[in-house]
């Protein structure tokens, strides 16, 4: 009779755990809002909550790597959205929010200039950039192509620098997800051809074809864009790093790191922006040697003083020459010579890209 009876608990007890490991069985979902993706996931399991636009501050003077991976909690994740300050400049913020499935639709919807996403921003001297009433009928993510339907609200402002924004924002902010490479807009189920004041919206738009921060709205026929990164100080607010697109023609993808350092040492064109670079740094070479970007410098680079000054420098090296095809980061020589900046950052360490942007944990 035990006996019969011990046989009898055990099968309970497994039943039991059966049971439950039937009822825990989920179907994995994307994070983002794609029907369809053709990326598989970074670590062959469930889609993670990831996002590789260059989004982190420079996070110490020793050059070790910083983080990509955006998961901060169980329930929180990090993200760059884009926002526009009194100025109509387009500044990206790394927020923290919480998880939820179709994560691109909710980042859009934090960009939106409403009452309620306003009042957790407008200390920092921002505002939403899509109009208010402006909804996502949806999205649908194939072949690395955001395909996002809004609904007409999105026609709802009065400027040519509102358009240009929306625009550029909506693409810089999907384009910085993993599975995103470019934006087709579309707005009531419909392609769109040419918005109000001329940006065209026919054709699918990515970093590579999408102008920010810059007078310009289209490019021109044989005309390339790249962005370098500069500093923007908002009296009574904050410091930001953020992109400004510059056009070129003919330049060689190998001679691109110098342009770029040349481009980095003007003056802005806009008088409110600023280079924290010696304007008499040099270039001397670059290469790539195993995903890393080798900058060799003259001495000029470290014509400065200032511990908050070399942060910056670095930081606008390393979000501009992020666009470098095949870098995963970068390593800083001068004349050929490994060794420490004025305030002693060590230059004898690769610094990794690292994940985020003006990064903000308190919205």
């Amino acid at each position: 009779m035990k006996k019969i009876i011990c046989f009898l608990l055990v099968m309970m007890i497994a039943l039991s755990c059966g049971c439950k490991l039937l009822d825990g069985e989920t179907t994995s979902g994307s994070d983002l809002d794609g029907v369809e993706s053709t990326k598989s996931p970074k670590n062959g399991g469930d889609d993670e909550y990831i996002e590789t636009t260059p989004n982190s501050d420079f996070a110490n003077e020793q050059g070790t790597e910083i983080s990509k991976d955006t998961d901060i909690s169980n329930e929180f994740i990090r993200v760059t959205a884009y926002y526009r300050d009194g100025d109509n400049t387009l500044i990206p913020l790394t927020r923290k929010i919480k998880k939820e499935e179709g994560i691109a639709r909710a980042t859009l919807n934090y960009m939106i200039d409403n009452e309620q996403n306003n009042s957790k921003i407008k200390d920092l001297g921002l505002q939403g950039i899509l109009p208010k009433d402006t909804t996502m009928l949806g999205i649908n993510i194939k072949d690395d192509i955001a395909i996002v339907d809004f609904s007409s609200d999105i026609l709802d402002y009065t400027s040519e620098a509102t358009e240009t924004n929306i625009v550029a924002g909506v693409v810089y902010c999907l384009t910085g997800f993993d599975t995103i490479e470019g934006v087709k807009f579309l707005i009531e189920g419909k392609e769109y051809g040419k918005m109000k004041f001329g940006t065209d919206i026919s054709e699918v738009l990515g970093r590579q074809n999408t102008l920010i921060n810059s007078h310009n709205t289209n490019l021109g026929d044989k005309v390339s864009k790249i962005d370098i990164y500069l500093y923007k100080y908002m009296e009574g607010k904050r410091e930001y790093i953020l992109p400004v697109s510059v056009s070129y023609i003919g330049i060689e993808e190998d001679m691109l790191p110098t342009e770029l350092v040349r481009m980095l040492t003007e003056k802005p064109k806009d008088g409110k922006l600023y280079s924290q670079i010696p304007t008499e740094t040099r270039l001397i070479s670059s290469r790539i040697d195993k995903d890393i970007l080798v900058l060799d410098f003259d001495r000029e680079i470290g014509n400065y003083g200032g511990s908050s000054r070399e942060l910056g420098i670095l930081n606008q090296l390393i979000y501009t020459m992020k666009q470098i095809n095949k870098a995963k980061g970068i390593k800083i020589l001068i004349e050929g010579r490994e060794g420490t900046l004025p305030e002693g950052t060590d230059l004898s360490k690769e610094i990794i890209f690292p994940a985020h942007i003006n990064a903000h944990d308190d919205i």
